[in-house]
């Protein structure tokens, strides 16, 4: 009897939703640079900064492995532009990306999420695989993970293999015995059963499968459904 021992979790849109959270988190960031530099505000419209991204992604892809500095290099590019000398530009933006990142982390979980969380980690050890740049600390909830990995402290995301085997390292388990839940059907479902993980696809927010990928085993619309699961993968 192999048992599970580890189980894994993404964060966005698997134990919050994400999108209102960003944009609120843009706004907080405008309106701060609007108060504090007003002759910036003008540079780092949201719509500014995610063109700016595009084009630093394209140029160079492994950005998608650090969403702080891309966000951050962005917010400084955009200020270049406009006419900002380099050390202001990234002064400035070094700032306006700590609002960000505060704002960032206030989240709004999936109801039920905090109560299985508490509950799951009484039996198993729970760990976060991210590839954003979610804060467990701010948020409140690091001391029910075992770890967080994200793909700034690997430096490759998910659907790679280096942050499953890093959780199965940390965990000292086999990949039969852990379990991943995520919201993703690439990064996250099938990147999971590829590297030997269970998987339970989290579709919280209504998303359609892509009819390219084998259909997922186990599927959840509510975390709380997350543990009458549980018995089929101690085989």
């Amino acid at each position: 009897m192999t048992g599970l021992k580890l189980i894994t979790f993404d964060l966005d849109n698997t134990l919050w939703p994400v999108d209102e959270v960003i944009r609120q988190a843009e706004k907080t960031c405008s309106d701060w640079i609007a108060e504090h530099h007003p002759s910036a505000a003008a540079a780092l419209t949201a719509e500014r900064v995610r063109t700016v991204r595009d084009e630093l992604v394209r140029a160079h892809p492994d950005y998608l492995n650090n969403l702080t500095r891309l966000r951050r290099d962005a917010m400084a590019r955009a200020f270049i532009d406009a006419g900002f000398k380099e050390k202001e530009a990234r002064h400035i933006a070094a700032d306006a990306f700590q609002v960000f990142h505060d704002a960032r982390n206030r989240v709004t979980f999936f109801p039920g999420a905090l109560e299985v969380l508490e509950t799951l980690a009484d039996s198993y050890t729970l760990g976060a695989l991210s590839n954003g740049n979610a804060d467990l600390k701010r948020i409140g909830i690091r001391e029910l993970f075992g770890f967080h990995h994200s793909a700034e402290s690997i430096g490759r995301r998910k659907p790679d293999p280096d942050m499953f085997q890093a959780a199965l390292q940390s965990a000292g388990v086999r990949p039969e015995q852990a379990l991943h839940v995520g919201d993703h059907p690439v990064e996250d479902v099938d990147a999971a059963r590829q590297h030997g993980f269970h998987a339970v696809w989290a579709n919280l927010i209504d998303l359609r499968w892509p009819g390219d990928l084998d259909k997922p085993e186990h599927h959840i619309h509510h975390l709380r459904e997350l543990t009458d699961l549980l018995p089929l993968f101690d085989d």
